[in-house]
């Protein structure tokens, strides 16, 4: 994995190597070989890897991949330069960009669809963040139901890991709030659903990563509670609801929301009646 980064490349990366021209290497389509099998890994940390291969990308290439990544619809050259290198004069920030850009590893053309004007991730790579995404949506799709085999790809997802965490960009922060948010809502509909479907371990599971995440979001314990009350486990629901009412008058000094009283417990047995657990 890459090093984090804890604030923004210095100037340095906009700095043009002595003999470097101002324009860049032109990449003609008929002159690339193969096409790669390139995978780019956000979720966690950094990676890029090329037919399994793990590149070691610059600091500025890196930042640039990670933007045009969070960016699907790709940006012109001149708001990437100012989102990149904002402490920069647009000269200086168009230089580090261009810098950023010669330094790729292996065929840019490969990674980087570009023009003079725009710049945008090569459609063919393929994006964690953007297949979680795309999972988190099906499971919040309320309307959708999901098999056996749709619940398992849901599982084996990394829905608990968090947009380049150690990562510290303003630019970056409000696409790492947006994907938090999307991941946790995404995790208590994945129990619900693992609810629905009989699946006890796996729900209570899901709904255990939400709350690792977020140790006070109440939906989160909620969804817990109502996995274990799905399962049966009426004692342990109970001894639950305590614990966390306790965690919030120690962290918060506040009573627990009132719907926890309400959640409905789950039937003795199929078609049973339910009770609440009091």
């Amino acid at each position: 994995m890459i090093e984090p980064l804890s604030r923004p490349a210095g100037g340095g990366e906009a700095v043009r190597l002595q003999g470097e021209s101002n324009d860049e290497p032109q990449c003609h389509q008929g002159e690339l070989g193969p096409q790669p099998t390139v995978e780019l890994e956000l979720l966690g940390g950094f990676a890029l890897r090329t037919d399994g291969r793990e590149l070691q990308p610059t600091v500025g290439a890196r930042r640039l991949l990670a933007l045009l990544a969070v960016e699907p619809n790709g940006m012109t050259r001149s708001r990437a330069a100012a989102v990149l290198w904002p402490q920069l004069d647009p000269a200086r920030a168009g230089a580090a960009l261009r810098t950023a850009l010669h330094r790729l590893p292996g065929e840019r053309a490969h990674l980087v669809d570009s023009t003079p004007e725009r710049l945008r991730l090569a459609p063919h790579i393929t994006v964690d963040l953007v297949e979680r995404r795309a999972v988190a949506a099906q499971l919040l799709n309320l309307a959708l139901p999901m098999g056996a085999e749709e619940l398992s790809r849901a599982i084996s997802c990394e829905l608990g890991t968090d947009l380049l965490a150690d990562w510290e960009e303003d630019w970056l922060s409000h696409h790492q709030v947006r994907w938090r948010q999307l991941r946790l809502h995404a995790l208590e509909a994945l129990s619900a659903r693992l609810s629905e479907a009989g699946w006890a371990g796996a729900a209570v599971d899901a709904a255990l990563v939400a709350i690792h995440s977020d140790n006070l979001r109440e939906s989160a314990h909620e969804t817990l509670v109502a996995a274990y009350l799905a399962a049966g486990n009426q004692i342990a629901a109970h001894a639950y609801r305590i614990s966390y009412r306790e965690l919030l008058q120690r962290e918060l000094s506040a009573a627990a929301p009132g719907l926890w009283s309400n959640l409905p417990a789950a039937p003795d047995r199929p078609g049973g009646r339910l009770r609440r657990l009091n």
